[in-house]
C-alpha cells in the first residue's frame, strides 16, 4: 500500500479580496479589491490584511473573499495598476489625486476600529495582594516585558 503524501502543498488558487483601505481619515474608507494567490480563502484574507493602505486595526477590514479564474485575476491586476488611489506615493500626490477617487470614499461605522488604549483592561488589577487604584497609570510606570 502506498500512502498518500499529506505533506504536499495545497494547489495555489486565485482570489479577489475586497478590503477597507485608509488614509482618507479615520471615519472613512475606500473599498479596494486586491488580487491574491493563496492556498485557501482564509490565507488569502490574511495576506490582503497585511497589504499597505489596508486598515489593519479594524475588525471588519476584509469584506469579501472570492475564488476566481486566472483570467479574472489578471483583469483585476490590470484594473489595480490603473487605479489612481493605489499609485499615490506622497501626501502631495494624495491631495492632487483626491478629486479622482473622492466619489469612492465611504463613511465608516464608528465602532469598527479598535482603540489602542482598549488593550489595557479596566478590570480590577492587583500587585501582590494590594489593589491597583489607577491601572493605566501603573501600567505606564511598569510596562510589560
Amino acid at each position: 500500500m502506498v500512502k498518500s503524501d499529506s505533506n504536499k502543498r495545497e494547489a495555489i488558487k486565485y482570489y479577489l479580496v475586497t478590503a477597507k483601505c485608509g488614509h482618507v481619515r479615520k471615519s472613512n474608507y475606500i473599498p479596494i479589491t486586491f488580487e491574491v494567490r493563496a492556498a485557501n480563502g482564509k490565507e488569502a484574507a490574511a495576506i490582503a490584511r497585511r497589504y499597505p493602505r489596508v486598515k489593519h486595526d479594524h475588525v471588519d477590514t476584509i469584506q469579501r473573499v472570492e475564488e476566481v479564474s486566472i483570467k479574472e485575476f489578471l483583469r483585476q491586476k490590470e484594473v489595480n495598476s490603473k487605479d489612481p488611489y493605489l499609485k499615490i506615493t506622497s501626501r502631495k500626490d494624495h491631495n492632487k489625486a483626491l478629486v479622482l477617487f473622492e466619489h469612492r470614499i465611504l463613511p465608516e461605522n464608528k465602532h469598527a476600529y479598535t482603540e489602542h488604549n482598549s488593550k489595557i483592561s479596566m478590570k480590577t488589577l492587583y500587585s501582590g495582594k494590594e489593589k491597583i487604584r489607577h491601572p493605566r497609570k501603573w501600567l505606564g510606570m511598569y510596562p510589560a516585558a
